[in-house]
């Protein structure tokens, strides 16, 4: 492999010009935040960083720019968090609303409308509203109490384990699994009881996937049966039987996730984490880091994810692919590394190729992809509604979250 060129260390004027061009791109970032919050953070960070230019180029006037809009900016800040904690206020049911709705208000470190009162009155009706929650709660644990009282008394009264036993082993011979498995649950410890309820669930799925309900079968696989006998093949195969059937749109269960079917070929589907999931792993650590190829992303997705959400039976269906990231559309960009994952993020052509099949209203989360962003030390990133933000978000950065895509063969 060639040795990589040693970067010349920058001088202080191109550090000045690169400096200044991030001012800029903050200040022009900053008038296309949706939120309030994220425009005054931005503009309060192109103001300062215009301040430290000292007169460089027009950096004065940018600043002054930057300093004229703080007033309006703040004031939309404010407005926002006050109307998030009045939302928060008026649609209160519990006593943890209310606490909330102070939380919010107290963002706000100068006196601002009428808050004062506000939080005021949700201390008064928070305190309302334990003292009844305390009264429903001692009422629900009585009833509980008395409840599991009774129905101690009553299996002990009526049946022992020995005859939930018995009579479970009867509905086995008679193939009815589901009340076998609910009459060995009434006698667990007795003899090979535990056994019998994951042969019960194992034969119950081999019944709905008779029955042609193949993702019930799947469900029961991997939610109650692990790798009892050979469980983990058998929910492999079953699976299959899901990918034949699938089109574009569909939504699959494969490994311990649903996906959805982005694309659709004969012998193979490209599935995307129906769910965007939070993980404790950054896209990258370092200016090194940067690019798909050496980023713990991706080392994470190819190797801890993999092992964790797939059986060795269903990574024999996974399909390695070359990954090849075309440009940021916008800012240009490059990550030029080709890599062959299993297991990989969508670039930002992709994410608006498929973005009306993996936008659902239920998502609320906003999602990483593997395109740069506007800065070296940036990643692109989908937002819970959909929208490409070509600016990104800093690499280093766990509060996205992490939608994986993958390949996976049809037979």
């Amino acid at each position: 492999m060639a040795k990589k060129k040693r970067k010349e260390p920058l001088t202080p004027a191109q550090r000045k010009e690169i400096k200044y061009n991030r001012a800029i791109r903050r200040m022009e970032g900053a008038k296309r935040m949706l939120q309030a919050e994220d425009r005054l953070r931005m503009n309060r960070q192109a103001m300062r960083m215009f301040k430290s230019l000292k007169g460089y180029k027009e950096s004065r006037e940018y600043f002054l720019a930057c300093k004229e809009q703080m007033p309006a900016l703040r004031e939309e800040f404010r407005e926002s968090i006050y109307n998030a904690g009045m939302e928060k206020k008026l649609q209160a049911k519990k006593s943890t609303d209310y606490t909330e709705a102070i939380a919010i208000w107290k963002r706000i470190k100068v006196p601002y409308k009428d808050i004062g009162e506000q939080m005021a009155e949700c201390e008064r009706l928070r305190a309302q509203a334990r003292k009844r929650e305390k009264m429903k709660s001692r009422c629900i644990n009585l009833s509980i109490w008395a409840l599991l009282a009774a129905a101690v008394c009553f299996v002990l009264y009526l049946r022992t384990p020995a005859a939930f036993y018995r009579e479970g082993r009867l509905m086995m011979g008679l193939q009815d699994y589901e009340r076998a498995k609910n009459l060995f649950q009434n006698s667990t410890g007795y003899k090979d009881t535990d056994a019998l309820v994951l042969e019960c669930y194992y034969q119950r799925a081999l019944q709905h996937e008779k029955a042609g309900e193949v993702e019930k079968a799947v469900r029961l696989l991997q939610t109650r049966v692990g790798d009892y006998k050979d469980s983990l093949e058998k929910k492999a195969e079953f699976e299959q039987e899901l990918f034949a059937a699938a089109k574009a749109g569909d939504a699959v269960l494969f490994g311990d996730s649903k996906w959805l079917v982005a694309k659709a070929q004969k012998d193979r589907l490209l599935l995307v984490q129906k769910t965007p999931q939070y993980v404790d792993v950054a896209f990258g650590a370092g200016e090194e880091e940067f690019a798909w190829e050496s980023s713990k992303m991706r080392k994470w997705l190819n190797a801890d994810f993999i092992n964790e959400n797939f059986s060795e039976a269903e990574k024999k269906f996974l399909i390695p692919v070359s990954i090849r990231t075309e440009a940021n559309s916008l800012y240009q960009t490059r990550d030029d590394s080709v890599t062959e994952d299993i297991i990989f993020l969508l670039s930002e052509q992709e994410a608006e190729q498929y973005g009306e099949i993996l936008t659902e209203k239920e998502n609320r989360y906003s999602w990483w992809l593997r395109t740069p962003g506007a800065e070296k030390e940036s990643a692109e990133y989908v937002t819970a509604d959909g929208r490409v933000i070509l600016y990104g978000n800093i690499k280093t950065a766990k509060d996205l979250a992490v939608r994986p895509a993958l390949w996976v063969l049809v037979q």
